[in-house]
């Protein structure tokens, strides 16, 4: 009788030790539990020395080698990671990957940190701020890291407040994180930044912010169900649970057994999650006045007749290009080589695509 008491009791455990292991994969090699992962690029933690920043997708690709694990990269190979590992389109991974070396790293070499400065991007005696540069790709209400100035600077380290946040909007929506808990979170996240940021900025560029909510649901699921549930969203933002419910940060890495979505991202797929998630619960683009909630609505919104996926594209592409010369520290790059950059690259994306205007900037 004892043996069969036993023999129970071994079985519990191991039934509660496997599917810790299914809601969090990063336990399973700890466990001894069979977990794929590509043999070509494994996972490793990154060392002191190594940046990690904002973007838990750049960190999870670095930490597999998709992109040098230093985290120090360039426009080819974040081009490259971005199709082989997400199976973004080219179109995307050539939008994104522009606007983060133009706006945070070099144009002239190619180069970017996907975290803080490092001496390692430079030309012509300057020094790009890397992905951690405030206000530039990087932007107020992310999904998981601080408003720079409500942390002292530090909007690049993961919050597990806003992970949970965003765990208990899909625990409300069957568990599901997808469109329609994501929608949701979005606006709790606006309406957090515009209570709490006496600095709030939501500039009509802001709506890329919607654009990296739909990676959640379209890029981060295994492409064998694209079901966006906790076990396979989790380890993409490094979001660990503790014995005491809070979620802490730890590496980011690829679910164990994953494969990428089947059919590849496009800038036109990126507009329309990016209007259906806006579209959800609206708001204004604008700001505060240095204290909370002293918000003033910018004279550039999106309108109902440009509410369609090439409006939607379009108003941002000139919102980019219209507040590149502000967001750019003229001590540190040049605003007319960064727009001639952004302009040379888009221009034919945005134009050929959807339609939009060639841009009013005539620069030399």
């Amino acid at each position: 009788m004892m043996y069969y008491k036993s023999s129970a009791i071994i079985f519990f455990i191991w039934i509660i030790l496997v599917e810790q292991c299914i809601s969090f994969p990063h336990l399973a090699s700890k466990l001894g539990l069979k977990c794929n992962q590509p043999s070509d690029h494994p996972f490793i933690p990154p060392g002191p020395n190594d940046i990690r920043g904002p973007c838990p997708g750049l960190n999870t690709a670095a930490n597999h080698g998709y992109i040098n694990r230093t985290g120090i990269t360039n426009f080819d190979e974040l081009v490259t990671m971005q199709q082989d590992l997400y199976n973004f389109a080219s179109d995307t991974a050539i939008v994104l990957t522009t606007l983060g070396v133009a706006l945070d790293g070099d144009p002239i070499t190619g180069k970017l940190s996907i975290g803080r400065q490092s001496s390692d991007v430079s030309s012509n005696s300057t020094t790009p701020p890397g992905l951690n540069g405030h206000n530039r790709f990087e932007g107020d209400a992310s999904l998981t890291r601080n408003d720079f100035y409500l942390a002292n600077g530090n909007n690049f380290l993961f919050n597990g407040t806003l992970f949970k946040m965003m765990y208990d909007r899909a625990r409300e929506n069957n568990d599901l994180f997808d469109w329609e808990a994501m929608a949701q979170f979005r606006y709790d996240r606006y309406q957090q930044s515009k209570a709490e940021d006496g600095q709030f900025v939501f500039a009509p560029p802001a709506l890329l912010l919607y654009g990296a909510a739909s990676f959640v649901y379209e890029v981060f699921p295994n492409g064998t169900d694209m079901v966006p549930r906790l076990n396979v969203i989790s380890p993409f933002f490094g979001a660990q649970k503790t014995d005491c419910g809070e979620w802490r940060g730890v590496p980011e890495r690829i679910p164990c057994n994953w494969v990428k979505r089947k059919t590849p991202y496009s800038l036109v797929n990126v507009s329309e999650q990016m209007l259906k998630l806006f579209l959800a619960n609206p708001v204004l683009f604008g700001g505060n006045n240095g204290t909370r909630n002293s918000f003033t609505a910018y004279p550039q919104q999106l309108e109902t007749n440009n509410q369609t996926v090439s409006g939607t594209a379009c108003f941002i592409y000139q919102g980019i290009l219209s507040a590149t010369s502000l967001e750019v520290d003229a001590g540190v790059t040049e605003a007319v080589p960064v727009l001639n950059y952004l302009i040379k690259k888009l221009d034919p994306i945005f134009g050929d695509q959807f339609g939009c205007p060639s841009t009013k900037f005539n620069l030399t």
